[in-house]
């Protein structure tokens, strides 16, 4: 029996078949394009951008949706993800200047902000005066942005 050269159509048929067999062994939730992500990788978030704003001292002495009490003088703000609990970096993207601050409340109510903070901490950003700033976040310990995840503290 004699060997004859494969036609274009049954190339296409084997091509076809392990393009096919190929798609079905890769697991669905890697890409194949993208190299598998580390551990490592998952315990530390993309930062949070956008703004900022502190509250009135007419809160003072208010109760916070974690169950504490508003206090202007302590490093304290509201998002409206993060776990009561969760220790954040906060830096105005404005000057450069950070702060690290404890989430004790929920909050922002307006759509255009992502955090409000305690007065200590927009003094401590050096934004009192404007009313609102661009900021970065980074959760240095609680949960991320994005999941369920813990974050290990730095």
């Amino acid at each position: 029996m004699t060997s004859r050269p494969l036609s274009i159509r049954s190339l296409s048929a084997i091509l076809a078949a392990t393009i096919t067999l190929a798609a079905i062994t890769t697991p669905a939730n890697q890409p194949q394009d993208s190299p598998q992500k580390s551990p490592a990788a998952k315990s530390k978030p993309e930062p949070e951008r956008g703004y900022a704003a502190f509250y009135s001292h007419s809160l003072e002495g208010h109760k916070t949706a974690c169950g504490g009490t508003y206090s202007a003088t302590q490093l304290t703000a509201a998002h409206r993800k993060l776990p009561c609990g969760a220790k954040l970096r906060v830096t105005n993207l404005r000057n450069g200047k950070t702060v690290r601050v404890t989430v004790n409340d929920r909050g922002p109510s307006s759509p255009n902000r992502i955090i409000d903070l305690s007065y200590a901490a927009a003094q401590a950003l050096n934004f009192t005066k404007q009313g609102t700033t661009l900021v970065k976040l980074e959760v240095l310990r609680g949960r991320s942005f994005n999941s369920d995840q813990p974050i290990a503290p730095k």
